[in-house]
């Protein structure tokens, strides 16, 4: 996968970001954050929100995330089966059904 120097939250999901009552919004638990490729991330926010069951808060994330970084939906779908196998070892068994349909996508030569 391409190499990049972004930072990543590595944690992105609704329950790290604050909106105060005039509206901003602020991002907090920065504990894993990173340097590397910002579609991973996004990747990765993707999927932990498809493994909480918020499928259409998910879409609508990763739709706003190439929108506004102008980043082809594709290059954030090359990460899933890497995040997927990544998230896999933590042996939750409620996500391994989901994890192994992600993570058996890639195509060999």
């Amino acid at each position: 996968m391409k190499k990049h120097h972004k930072v990543c939250h590595g944690d992105f999901v609704p329950s790290n970001i604050i909106i105060t009552p005039d509206g901003t919004p602020y991002i907090i638990d920065w504990a894993h954050v990173t340097q590397g490729n910002g579609a991973a991330d996004a990747a990765r926010t993707y999927l932990m929100m498809n493994l909480q069951g918020r499928i259409e808060l998910a879409e609508k994330y990763l739709r706003l995330y190439c929108t506004k970084t102008d980043t082809a939906k594709q290059l954030i779908q090359n990460w899933m089966p890497i995040v997927a196998a990544s998230q896999s070892v933590k042996g939750i068994p409620e996500e391994r059904e989901l994890l192994m349909k992600w993570s058996n996508v890639a195509d060999y030569e």
